[in-house]
C-alpha cells in the first residue's frame, strides 16, 4: 500500500447468521459436525450424499465495500440507521472481524464509537484514561504529562475521579473525545459520539478537529449532520443496506443522495383542478425519530408540502442564501372567507430560527372548497444546519379556529462552506487598512 494512503478497504463484507429459535442454533452447531463424522461411512453405501442443511438466515450488514483514504483527509460516512456505518468503523478499528475482504491502516487509530465503548463503568474517569492510553501504546509517564490537558479540555474537573457509571451521556462524550485526541493518533474515528454533547462542547470539538486536520491527521467522520459533512470532509460515501450507493470527492453530491434516501418518495404531481385526493402525505421517514404532531379540525388540511429550488425541482438540500419555495397542496371541505397561513423553521433544539405568515405580511387570504396550492418564496438567509418545518392553517373569519397544524412536517438541510454565528446567514465583507 502506498505511503500516501492512510486507510485502504477492499471488498469488505460482514455476514451474520440469524436464527429463528435457540433450537436452530443448537442444530447448526451439532448436526454439521455429526454429518462430517459419519460421511466416510455414508460414502460406502450412498453414492450421492444429501447436502448439509443450514438452520440460519444470512444477514449481510456490509457487502463489497471498497475505498481509499489519503493521509490527512477527512472522510465522511453517511447512511440511515442500520445501513452498516458502525459495522464498518468497528472493523476498521479492529474490534470486529470481517467475513470477507481486507483492511489496511497506516498509523495509530483512536476511536469514538458507541457512547461509552471502551470504558469500564466501575473505574474512575482518570483510571479509564490511563487504561485507554496504555492500550494505545503510551507509557504511564507520557499520560501523566497529558492528564492535566485531558481534564482541562473535557471540563470534568473533580468528576474525573468519580466512577464512569455516575457520568451523564454528555460527560461520557467529553471524556471520550478528550482522551482520544490526546493520544496523538494518526487516524481519528468518530461515530456520532458528539451528538450528545452540549453546543459549546460541540463547537470546541469542531475547532480541535480543524486543528488536527491542519496537522495532517486522517479523520473518519460519521454524522447525520450533513452540514458538518460538507464543511469538514474532503470526500464522502453513502451506505444503504450495507453497500456504497454514492462515493464522491464532492461531499455535497453524497449529501443529496443521502437526503433522497431519508425522504419519503413524493406523491405524483397533483393538478390544482383535481378535486379528489385520497390522503395526506406523511414524511415521518425523514424526521429522524421525531413524531409529527397534528392539530386542528381538518376541515381544511395540508396534503403535500415540498421544498423547491429555482428550477422548480423538489429537494431537501439548499445552500445558505439560496432562493427557495415552500409549496403546499391544501384540500378544503368548504369555503372559508378569511384564513391565515404561516410557517416556522426550527433548529434541532426546537428554537425558532425564522418564519413568516400571511398576517404579518398583511395579505388577506380566502380558501375555496376543493384543492388549492399555496406557495412561499424567500431567500434562505440561515446558516448551515438541519432545520424542521412547522406549518399551520387557521380560519379567522370569526373567532380563530385551527384548521391544520403540522409540527414538524418536513426536514430541511442547509449547507455552506462559509461559517457564520447566530441564526442569520449574512456574511460580512471584512477589510483591514493601515499598518506599516
Amino acid at each position: 500500500m502506498s505511503s500516501d494512503i492512510a486507510i485502504k478497504v477492499e471488498n469488505l463484507s460482514k455476514c451474520y447468521q440469524i436464527y429463528d429459535t435457540p433450537r436452530d442454533r443448537l442444530k447448526q452447531f451439532v448436526l454439521p459436525r455429526f454429518k462430517r463424522a459419519v460421511a466416510p461411512i455414508k460414502q460406502l453405501v450412498i453414492r450421492h450424499p444429501s447436502p448439509v442443511t443450514a438452520y440460519y438466515k444470512e444477514f449481510w450488514a456490509l457487502r463489497d465495500v471498497s475505498f481509499e483514504v489519503r493521509r490527512g483527509e477527512t472522510f465522511g460516512i453517511l447512511g440511515r440507521n442500520g445501513s452498516g456505518k458502525s459495522t464498518l468503523l468497528q472493523m476498521i478499528c479492529g474490534t470486529l472481524n470481517p467475513s470477507y475482504g481486507n483492511i489496511q491502516a497506516n498509523g495509530r487509530i483512536a476511536a469514538l464509537l458507541e457512547l461509552g465503548s471502551g470504558f469500564n463503568p466501575e473505574f474512575t474517569g482518570r483510571e479509564n484514561v490511563f487504561l485507554n492510553s496504555a492500550l494505545m501504546g503510551l507509557t504511564a509517564d507520557e499520560m501523566h504529562e497529558k492528564m492535566d490537558s485531558v481534564i482541562e479540555f473535557s471540563g470534568l474537573g473533580d468528576y474525573i475521579d468519580q466512577p464512569i457509571k455516575t457520568y451523564s451521556s454528555g460527560m461520557h462524550a467529553r471524556l471520550a473525545f478528550s482522551s482520544a485526541i490526546h493520544v496523538e493518533p494518526a487516524i481519528l474515528v468518530i461515530d456520532e459520539a458528539l451528538s450528545v454533547g452540549d453546543a459549546g462542547f460541540q463547537l470546541k470539538c469542531m475547532l480541535r478537529m480543524r486543528e488536527m486536520q491542519e496537522k495532517g491527521v486522517t479523520i473518519l467522520f460519521v454524522s447525520h449532520d450533513t452540514g458538518s459533512i460538507v464543511r469538514l470532509c474532503d470526500q464522502a460515501i453513502v451506505l444503504e443496506q450495507g453497500r456504497i450507493v454514492s462515493q464522491d470527492r464532492n461531499p455535497l453530491k453524497c449529501v443529496k443522495m443521502y437526503e433522497q434516501l431519508t425522504r419519503k418518495v413524493a406523491m405524483p404531481e397533483l393538478s390544482v383542478r383535481n378535486r379528489s385526493v385520497a390522503h395526506a402525505e406523511s414524511y415521518g421517514d425523514e424526521l429522524q425519530g421525531i413524531q409529527e404532531t397534528r392539530l386542528g379540525s381538518q376541515e381544511a388540511r395540508y396534503l403535500r408540502v415540498e421544498f423547491l429550488g429555482d428550477d422548480n425541482q423538489a429537494r431537501n438540500v439548499f445552500n445558505a442564501g439560496e432562493e427557495i419555495q415552500i409549496k403546499a397542496v391544501i384540500e378544503s371541505n368548504r369555503q372559508f372567507d378569511k384564513v391565515v397561513t404561516g410557517f416556522t423553521l426550527k433548529n434541532r433544539a426546537g428554537v425558532d430560527v425564522w418564519g413568516d405568515n400571511s398576517f404579518f405580511a398583511d395579505i388577506n387570504l380566502g380558501l375555496n372548497a376543493g384543492i388549492s396550492e399555496l406557495t412561499y418564496r424567500f431567500r434562505l438567509h440561515v446558516p448551515a444546519g438541519e432545520y424542521f418545518l412547522y406549518i399551520g392553517l387557521a380560519d379567522i373569519s370569526g373567532e380563530r379556529t385551527e384548521l391544520d397544524q403540522r409540527w414538524p412536517v418536513r426536514r430541511l438541510t442547509v449547507v455552506s462552506e462559509r461559517q457564520c454565528l447566530g441564526f442569520a446567514f449574512s456574511p460580512a465583507s471584512i477589510e483591514l487598512i493601515g499598518g506599516s
